[in-house]
């Protein structure tokens, strides 16, 4: 009981920071002996504040528990899916090349577009923004160059309108 409290977030059930960390590192060592490529979503709610606002927390928090099953639901059982913190999650998707990641962020912005959430009896309508970055099979880098990538196109997202996916390339001369 422990382990899974150390290793899980307690609110919504997805791996916690510091675990997905020590996964994905794992991952991007994996990715060096066998062939694939990673690609990493960071996924933010748009207009969070206004849920925790009008609804009160626990309508926030029953609001990142069921985009925490929607995004699980959504990618395969070998990806890993956490929550960073607030309401701000982040996904890898190993062997995984561009195309593949574009289409799962896709599906998952769409599927959170177009479900709204019934919480408290209401239904709440949420959007998130995706930062996304990938390593081709061919490419190594480390996990601290590819959540600054995935950083960057998120702020790109949130500043462009929000409710999209934006990409933006590691800067491997880091890794």
């Amino acid at each position: 009981e422990l382990e899974i409290l150390a290793q899980r977030d307690a609110l919504t059930g997805l791996y916690n920071r510091r675990q997905f960390t020590a996964m994905a590192e794992l991952e991007l060592a994996r990715s060096e002996r066998i062939p694939g490529g990673i690609a990493l979503l960071m996924v933010d709610l748009d207009f969070f504040k206004r849920i925790n606002d009008q609804y009160g927390h626990p309508a926030g928090d029953e609001v990142l528990r069921q985009v925490a099953t929607l995004l699980s639901a959504g990618v395969r059982s070998t990806d890993l899916v956490a929550r960073m913190g607030g309401e701000e999650f982040i996904v890898l998707l190993p062997h995984t090349n561009l195309e593949n990641a574009l289409a799962v962020a896709e599906k998952l912005r769409k599927t959170l577009r177009e479900r709204p959430l019934l919480v408290q009896g209401v239904q709440l309508p949420v959007t998130a923004s995706f930062g996304l970055t990938w390593l081709a099979e061919n490419q190594k880098g480390q996990l601290p160059s590819l959540y600054a990538a995935a950083d960057q196109a998120l702020y790109s997202a949130k500043h462009g309108g929000r409710d999209r996916i934006e990409v933006a390339m590691p800067d491997l001369a880091q890794a």
